[in-house]
């Protein structure tokens, strides 16, 4: 069974190109800078080309010079450089492999870009939440938000937006091994970015077709695609995408050592290594990587190779070396899928939190009205006072109604009782989703008063089952029942 190399996706910051300006010598002009900075716009591009650089060589100082920038952007005030620094942050997220924290912050660019129309920057929204949603194998969605973010490029007529989305694209096609698709994409995408000399997008498709041979099993061309890609990733000193190649070129090598004889894409026999020195390739790759990894702090991609350096290990017949690394490789996996989990719970459950602020504020509001209601009836006599408490009563059943049409009985009782947090801890916990076959086919041609009475008498007979059973109806969509 073959192994997945890792892709590099087209992720892009708030400029619309990136600087080829890059390295240590821009870096010292930076920093050179920094205590004349003054506290305005030109100070907060200070802080975010700092943060930019960071973002490649040091994972940790590219964090801190983006909070810098992010409170002295809201300090002055200025809403284009705060989106910019919460892209920023949901990158070092992403890189950290919080995707759920990295999700977050884009919104937070996506919301202020939108609010103030900034096409080009609601194109680089959309294409890093749709990188979130890849490396999380959400197919759809990722090529969702590629095909938003293409659409806007198209429009603006901007090359390097249009190329970062057909390459996002392709990627995406990869991991779904439509390879024809991807390589069409990748070709689209490279003729662009070699017309705009932009070395480091250059090196990313390169590595990228590198690992569309890889699944074809081309494993010739495989390998002189990534040793290209590591060529042009390590004249601009990019650490990042070079741990990638190396990292993806000891994987091929661990391919390669589990069988010495293949095909290659001509269909000749041919004798490529032995085992031993595809061994001793792959194991020398991996760990180039692995080192460059441990330097940015990047544990998603950290583990996975860790595991394939096990596995080489154990080929290669050394046992203590291979438990020690596949040890290393467990903790770190845990830690972060844990981390990833404990933060995806504490987002959800903010958001439900919020959710239900929302329904109080609508109770609140109702509960407003009723007070007016009630100060009117004073003037207005007896009969008059018992027609405004009538309405009191069905404004107060129209308001448990709505609490009991988004919220279970029991939370809506709790809620009412001013009880928080609400939660429960339950050992096990199942649940059911129903849905009804064939139910868009037979409602787009059905009367419509029809298909609601239906779905009622359904959901009726669900209700009463749950009462009977002591089961809690969570809500329903359409002719979804939860």
């Amino acid at each position: 069974m073959k192994l997945i190399i890792i892709t590099i996706l087209l992720i892009f910051s708030i400029n619309t190109a990136k600087s080829q300006l890059q390295g240590q010598a821009k870096l010292d002009s930076l920093l050179k800078e920094l205590p004349k900075m003054k506290e305005d716009t030109n100070g907060v591009n200070l802080l975010y080309n700092l943060s930019e650089i960071y973002l490649k060589l040091d994972l940790e100082k590219c964090f801190v010079y983006g909070m810098k920038g992010l409170k002295l952007s809201r300090n002055i005030n200025w809403s284009f450089g705060e989106a910019k620094f919460y892209n920023m942050i949901g990158l070092y997220f992403r890189y950290q492999s919080n995707y759920s924290e990295a999700l977050i912050y884009y919104f937070k660019a996506l919301k202020i870009n939108e609010k103030n129309n900034f096409k080009n920057n609601i194109s680089n929204n959309y294409s890093n939440i749709g990188s979130i949603y890849s490396l999380q194998s959400n197919h759809h969605k990722a090529l969702e938000y590629y095909h938003k973010s293409l659409k806007i490029n198209e429009e603006l007529k901007n090359k390097y937006g249009i190329g970062s989305s057909l390459g996002n694209i392709a990627n995406v096609y990869l991991h779904q091994s439509k390879l024809n698709k991807s390589i069409e994409y990748y070709e689209k995408a490279l003729i662009i970015f070699e017309e705009l000399k932009l070395n480091e997008d250059i090196a990313a498709i390169l590595l990228n077709i590198g690992n569309l041979y890889y699944e074809k099993s081309d494993y010739y061309k495989s390998e002189e695609f990534f040793l290209k890609a590591i060529k042009i990733y390590d004249n601009l000193k990019q650490k990042y995408g070079t741990a990638i190649c190396y990292g993806n070129l000891g994987e091929l090598y661990l391919t390669l050592s589990k069988d010495s004889i293949i095909f290659n894409s001509d269909k000749k026999l041919e004798l490529i290594l032995s085992k031993e020195t595809n061994l001793n390739k792959a194991i020398d790759n991996i760990n180039k990587s692995i080192k460059l990894f441990r330097d940015l702090g990047s544990n998603h991609e950290l583990f996975y190779f860790l595991n394939n350096l096990s596995q080489a290990y154990e080929l290669k017949g050394n046992y203590k070396k291979a438990y020690d690394v596949y040890k290393e490789y467990k903790t770190l996996k845990d830690s972060v899928f844990s981390s990833e989990n404990q933060t995806k719970i504490a987002n959800l459950e903010a958001k439900r939190e919020n959710e239900l602020k929302e329904k109080e504020i609508v109770i609140l509001k109702k509960e407003k009205e009723n007070q007016k209601l009630q100060r009117y009836a004073m003037f207005g006599g007896i009969a008059g006072l018992g027609i405004i408490i009538g309405l009191i009563l069905i404004q107060r059943r129209k308001s448990e109604k709505l609490l009991l049409n988004v919220l279970p009985v029991k939370i809506a009782k709790r809620l009412k009782a001013k009880e928080h947090p609400i939660a429960d801890h339950f050992d096990n916990a199942s649940i059911i989703f129903i849905d009804i076959v064939g139910f868009t086919s037979l409602s787009s041609d059905a009367d419509p008063k029809r298909v609601v009475s239906v779905l009622n008498d359904i959901f009726t007979i669900f209700d009463k089952l749950a009462d009977k059973h002591g089961l809690e109806k969570i809500k329903t969509i359409g002719d979804a029942y939860m």
